[in-house]
């Protein structure tokens, strides 16, 4: 298991720390949770400092997230949970949007 800090990727973090439901299939985190907004969260490299897991796992599988502007005007690119459950890690389960998009999404639910 990675040490707290170490040169570890940051994806390799992720692994043993959830649990696949097999009925949603969402991978729910079972470690650390941020206190703003109860979202899981890993250290990463190098004392860093912390990181949403959620972000760590779509990077993973798509790239990094873009830094550029969005082009709706929003300030920042955000990781959206198809299964809105916040502790899911199932790269299949979440989406990039805009803060816009993610925003409107979050006021129909």
């Amino acid at each position: 298991m990675p040490v707290k800090g170490s040169a570890v990727s940051a994806a390799s973090r992720l692994e043993g720390k959830y649990t696949i439901n097999p009925v949603t299939s969402c991978f729910d985190w079972n470690r650390s949770l941020s206190s703003q907004g109860g979202y899981p969260t890993i250290s990463l490299a190098g004392g860093r400092g912390t990181e949403y897991a959620h972000r760590v796992a779509w990077a993973e599988v798509n790239g990094p997230i873009p830094i550029k502007p969005c082009p709706d005007g929003s300030l920042k690119w955000e990781i959206h949970h198809l299964c809105f459950n916040r502790l899911c890690m199932n790269p299949k389960h979440l989406k990039l949007l805009t803060k816009k998009q993610h925003s409107a999404i979050q006021d129909r639910k």
